[in-house]
């Protein structure tokens, strides 16, 4: 039987105060004080601090005994969209929750 491989597709709104709140890192690199809120908020992600600031996406994942990685980090102009998997996830672009691809591949009347 083939195990279960759990990936995550994750959308940040970068306009919420949830994204316009400052991030505290125990080891803050040079340069990141003039960063923009979206900005802070990618190299908080990029940082290991997934776990911190939503810790029921990561948690729920424990069960499964498999780590969960971050893959990728896209950014767009209201949003964030992390890709997270035990292995590189590719989504199906009918089953993805960006809406950029959402409406484009809605069918029309």
């Amino acid at each position: 039987m083939k195990p279960i491989s759990v990936n995550r597709e994750i959308l940040l709104v970068t306009t919420s105060s949830f994204a316009q709140r400052p991030f505290c890192e125990t080891e803050s690199p040079e340069g990141t004080n003039g960063l923009a809120p979206a900005e802070q908020l990618e190299a908080a992600c990029w940082n290991g601090l997934m776990s911190e600031l939503l810790p029921e996406i990561l948690s729920s994942s424990s069960t499964l005994e498999e780590k969960i990685f971050l893959w990728q980090v896209e950014t767009r102009t209201s949003y964030l969209k992390l890709n997270l998997g035990a292995s590189n996830p590719e989504f199906e672009r009918q089953f993805t929750i960006d809406p950029g691809v959402f409406v484009c591949e809605k069918n029309m009347n």
